[in-house]
């Protein structure tokens, strides 16, 4: 209803909002415990694998000949491999991180000058999606409040219509069957006018040209559905009259 403002739009449009920050914010986050967790474990491994070479170099002082020392020698040798490739591995997470770091930094500049179209979303600092998020839930909430502030207040409204509307139908019903289904299948598809004006002898939902012998019908009062797009064509005297009922 015009009453309501457009705010169920604008309150779907938010939440649309607010789920792709959230979803934003929720991967960043999965992203680092991830990182967590791996460097952890790396971390562990180069532990590990220091004791290990610490073992092996104190059983090298006890070898009772070549054969067994270097045995030892390649195991330590295997080992410093590990943490080496272990070290690349922290390396390359640290750099992955610094390079965040430096988006995040060219987006908070972005920012200051007022250029948001240039940014892109890893350039959006986590300070700022985390605002963006915080206001977001604020704005719905407030919206949220504001229309069952005016639901409640036209509640009888409401009901008053929606009688109107039923006693409507089943008069149509009665009537026109074939017409109201077909405007039922119009509305539940995309179209967001199922019912048009005959405007220069045309639909003006799609300006297909209305076939003469169907302007008298027209002007009497009848319909024509457009072989073009569907929609129920009508005299414009129906919408005037329409308009003068609601009010």
């Amino acid at each position: 209803m015009s009453l309501q403002k457009g705010l169920p739009e604008e309150i779907a449009a938010l939440d649309e909002d607010l789920a792709f920050t959230s979803r934003q914010i929720e991967a960043r986050k999965k992203i680092a415990e991830e990182r967590l967790k791996l460097r952890e474990r790396l971390n562990a491994t180069i532990n590990d694998c220091k004791e290990k070479i610490r073992s092996f170099k104190e059983k090298q002082t006890l070898a009772r000949n070549n054969k067994e020392y270097d045995a030892l020698s390649k195991q330590i040798e295997y080992e410093e491999k590990e943490i080496a490739q272990s070290e690349i591995q922290l390396q390359d997470i640290a750099h992955t991180e610094h390079h965040a770091q430096e988006l995040q930094k060219k987006g908070r500049d972005l920012i200051a000058e007022n250029r948001y179209d240039e940014i892109s979303e890893e350039m959006m600092p986590d300070d700022v999606l985390h605002q963006q998020l915080e206001d977001l839930s604020k704005q719905v909430g407030l919206k949220k409040e504001e229309l069952d502030g005016i639901v409640i207040e036209t509640a009888e409204e409401i009901a008053r219509l929606r009688k109107t509307l039923d006693t409507q139908r089943s008069v149509v019903t009665a009537e026109a069957k074939r017409l109201l289904d077909k405007y039922d299948h119009l509305k539940s598809g995309t179209l967001q006018n199922a019912v048009v004006k005959l405007d220069r002898h045309a639909c003006s939902g799609c300006n297909t040209r209305v076939p003469t012998n169907r302007h008298t019908l027209i002007v009497q009062g009848g319909f024509y559905v457009c072989e073009s797009c569907g929609r129920i064509v009508v005299h414009e005297r129906l919408f005037e009259e329409a308009a003068v009922e609601t009010k």
